[in-house]
């Protein structure tokens, strides 16, 4: 009997290692990327951003144009049309990078969370495309913009400050090359956004959890008529000094009268927030905003998965990796300009 056990012992392991197959190397996966040109349909009526995304993401890292507003008191105005994506290629200003965007839609909303890197004064308002130098937005060049899958990069002329985005599903990645030998900020608005209007954010709130984190909320009556946006932001070097304005003065202030809650005081709220945060000669600053849809322990939770661990150009490899699979579902032939409009 142990001789018939020991036949079938050995008669299995030599069937078992038959079934066994060789590992065969997966063929490596062709630059579909190289095809796509995320500029096609930023001019005119095209409705469509060049910024930063993740495939499946809920974040699109973007840079916009200019701030042209829904309706003022209640008339609407024509030219908002043009910026339901956020930019106009015909532009030659940047207000700042926001991090929720439509493409191709004939309505739209969000912008949430606008960030721009400044140097020098601080300013509050992002100006106009007429007088920039009345705000913080920033005169471009479209020679120093790239925008691939994945990517976006662009040239602050009026700061001369590098701007490179990536994202993952849930996070917008920033890295910020600054002059040399000077202090820089980040100018954080939330009251910006696409479709804009007067009391649009019905409420902000915005947390400095400790010198590199921050964590906060806004809530939107747009399209969607009560939106909450929740998000947490890192840097990777500790704030130097901070602080914000309530661009609508609040009727009641309560006990907070007493304290200069202008300047270096960690909880800020209000209708009308735009807030600043210094960095003593920062030089290349990365920044990871993430955002959740629930509350902002679910933000933080997306920040900890999906970017702890990695900086700006391994997030980049992963996303660029993510888009490339995506894309190699389609492998057609055919002109680079027909493979430049489908893979676009």
């Amino acid at each position: 009997m142990k001789k018939h056990y020991l036949i079938i012992l050995v008669f299995g392991l030599f069937c078992y290692g038959c079934t066994q197959q060789p590992a065969i190397p997966e063929e490596p996966v062709a630059d579909y990327i190289q095809y796509v040109n995320p500029i096609i349909g930023t001019n005119g009526m095209g409705h469509t951003f060049p910024g930063a995304c993740a495939p499946f993401g809920i974040v699109q890292l973007s840079p916009d144009t200019d701030t042209v507003p829904h309706n003022i008191d209640g008339v609407y105005q024509p030219r908002v049309y043009e910026y339901c994506a956020g930019y106009q290629h015909k532009d030659s200003t940047i207000v700042g990078f926001s991090h929720t965007h439509f493409s191709g839609t004939g309505h739209s909303d969000l912008g949430d969370i606008l960030v721009m890197p400044v140097t020098g004064e601080i300013k509050f308002n992002p100006g106009t495309q007429t007088n920039p130098d009345a705000g913080y937005r920033s005169r471009f060049s479209h020679d120093t913009e790239i925008a691939v899958p994945g990517y976006y990069e662009v040239f602050l002329q009026d700061y001369g400050i590098k701007a490179q985005l990536t994202a993952t599903e849930h996070a917008g990645i920033h890295c910020y090359t600054y002059p040399e030998g000077q202090d820089g900020s980040i100018i954080l608005d939330l009251q910006h956004g696409i479709y804009n209007y007067d009391g649009k954010t019905l409420w902000a709130n915005l947390r400095v959890e400790n010198d590199t984190l921050l964590t906060g909320y806004r809530i939107t009556n747009g399209w969607a008529r009560t939106n909450y946006t929740y998000f947490a932001i890192s840097f990777n070097q500790p704030i130097k000094d901070y602080g914000y304005r309530e661009l609508e003065k609040p009727k009641y202030n309560g006990g907070w009268g007493k304290f200069d809650v202008k300047h270096n005081f960690p909880e800020m709220t209000g209708r009308k927030i735009v807030a600043y945060f210094t960095f003593n000669n920062p030089n290349t600053l990365e920044m990871k905003v993430a955002l959740s849809a629930t509350n902002t322990e679910g933000a933080l939770r997306n920040l900890h998965a999906e970017t702890d661990g990695r900086n700006f150009e391994q997030l980049l490899a992963e996303t660029q990796s993510k888009w490339n699979k995506e894309l190699s579902i389609l492998q057609a032939e055919g002109t680079e300009d027909q493979k430049a409009m489908l893979y676009t």
